[in-house]
């Protein structure tokens, strides 16, 4: 629907339906080809769902200060699945959250067992040393 504003200029106005507003976007081949393969990876049914979650997801890390990747954190999306799973280790007590769980998975991997001993026991010889300069 087209109207003119305060300025004289045409502009293209929104039309309200009982289903809600039609949003036309433009998007290149690369970014249709992404979005339909994350579909199909993740069983999203149309394009207007995933597009209405992706902007309830960026509007959510922008409020919790943390869009895609930002600083002293990192945004992942992970699915349906993942999420119950996740959601049950909570439930049954082995883990206090779901970002605690994946925390101490990603560390797991990072530091693997002998950095670990290697750390404990460098961090023990240097508190012998502090407590024999007392």
């Amino acid at each position: 629907m087209k109207g003119w504003d305060s300025t004289g200029k045409l502009q293209e106005r929104m039309k309200m339906t009982d289903d809600g507003t039609k949003v036309t976007i433009r998007m290149g081949p690369e970014e249709i080809q992404m979005m339909e393969d994350f579909m199909a990876d993740h069983d999203i049914g149309n394009r207007s769902d995933f597009i209405r979650d992706a902007i309830k997801g960026y509007i959510a890390s922008m409020k919790a200060g943390t869009p895609g990747k930002a600083e002293g954190g990192i945004f992942v999306r992970l699915s349906d699945v993942q999420m119950d799973t996740l959601s049950a280790l909570v439930q049954t007590g082995v883990t206090v959250s779901e970002e605690e769980f994946i925390r101490k998975c990603l560390l797991d991997k990072i530091v693997t067992k002998d950095l670990e001993t290697e750390a404990i026991e460098n961090a023990f010889r240097a508190a012998q040393m502090r407590a024999a300069l007392k």
